[in-house]
């Protein structure tokens, strides 16, 4: 029986680990999922959007060739499924399943795996400074988040 992996969570880890099981052992059965609808960007790249210095998200989630990281990339290239829209509800470690819900019309469903990685990511900490309730702050922690923020931004640290 073909072995299956589970990854939760497509920006960073996921789709790293992805790649690598697969360049390992192309024969394993990848499945990769996330909520979002944007997957394998670069998170690190944010702040230089939402500063100016980088015009065009497309650059965050391409390949050096400018081949942008989607669904389709990693099925048609590199042989993994993805799963965007989708969110990991439930883990029943004995049974080796993963209960999912499908964003787009709520279908819950189930995956079987022999491994499972869960790369979501973390929570952003916001320091307990005045003003970070004030309307026009707010944490961008995702591609939709900077599409979203208006104007420039100052950095936490203090800086211009």
């Amino acid at each position: 029986m073909k072995k299956r992996v589970v990854i939760i969570g497509a920006v960073a880890l996921g789709p790293k680990v992805a790649v690598r099981v697969k360049r390992l052992d192309p024969t394993i059965h990848v499945t990769l999922i996330d909520r979002d609808s944007v997957i394998s960007y670069g998170g690190c790249g944010i702040p230089y959007y939402v500063g100016g210095d980088v015009a065009d998200l497309e650059g965050l989630c391409s390949t050096s060739a400018h081949v942008v990281r989607d669904g389709h990339y990693f099925s048609t290239v590199k042989g993994v499924q993805v799963m965007t829209q989708t969110e990991a509800v439930s883990i029943d470690r004995k049974a080796k399943t993963l209960k999912i819900r499908h964003l787009t019309d709520g279908h819950e469903s189930s995956l079987e795996y022999d491994k499972l990685v869960i790369g979501t990511g973390g929570m952003p900490v916001v320091p307990p400074f005045p003003g970070v309730d004030l309307p026009g702050v707010s944490v961008v922690t995702t591609l939709h988040h900077a599409k979203e923020t208006p104007g420039r931004s100052t950095p936490g640290n203090g800086g211009t």
